[in-house]
């Protein structure tokens, strides 16, 4: 399950180049938090009531979801894990704006952040669950030709050595050669090594 959610990890991270559609047409929403924002540029699926934490993301991360994915499915079906991926995207970004302002800056000067979960805010740790239960929601019985990946981000944490309430993990927020920013999830495993990865990408910077 792993390997397939490592697969997955690569299509978000790096198969969705230009292919003839280019990056969709960035929008505003006419929610009094993005009237207050007017400047930020919102991805096409962006909620239509943007939460202040969305917002404070997208003031790091641009999108690239808008652009047509290439993967094995026939193209209604790869467009609809395209949609559930995007609509998995909400709150991971949701929970990225809840990192401080220290936090952001610590990511941007060196492309790396690294936090506990049994470090992060009340604040922060109900946008992370929140996040598990949209994919989980998304993801529950959706497949895609060739891969096998998790339905249940807690699933696959807990089986690669994770504790129950996720106190040996470590969130690590990067920024790749490429640009594209990922968020990845591992146990601490008793011997002090990190277990195998669980990433997400996120988008661009």
């Amino acid at each position: 399950m792993l390997r397939g959610r490592w697969l997955i990890a690569v299509l978000l991270i790096a198969v969705f180049p230009p292919a003839g559609c280019g990056r969709g047409t960035a929008r505003t929403t006419t929610s009094k938090a993005a009237k207050a924002a007017a400047n930020i540029p919102l991805p096409e699926w962006a909620p239509k009531n943007p939460s202040p934490e969305f917002l404070r993301a997208a003031r790091v991360i641009k999108t690239w979801m808008n652009e047509s994915p290439i993967t094995d499915e026939p193209e209604a079906a790869g467009r609809a894990i395209q949609i559930h991926f995007q609509r998995a995207l909400v709150p991971a970004w949701e929970f990225f704006g809840t990192l401080t302002d220290a936090q952001i800056e610590h990511f941007r000067s060196t492309k790396d952040l690294r936090i506990g979960v049994k470090d992060l805010s009340e604040k922060q740790r109900a946008a992370l669950y929140r996040f598990f239960d949209v994919w989980r929601k998304e993801f529950k019985g959706v497949s895609m030709a060739n891969t096998g990946f998790g339905e249940d981000w807690l699933v696959d944490l807990y089986k690669s050595g994770a504790k129950e309430d996720l106190s040996n993990v470590q969130i690590e927020f990067l920024i790749r050669g490429s640009g594209r920013v990922a968020m990845m999830l591992r146990a601490r495993l008793a011997d002090g090594t990190l277990g195998p990865r669980c990433p997400v990408g996120l988008g661009d910077m």
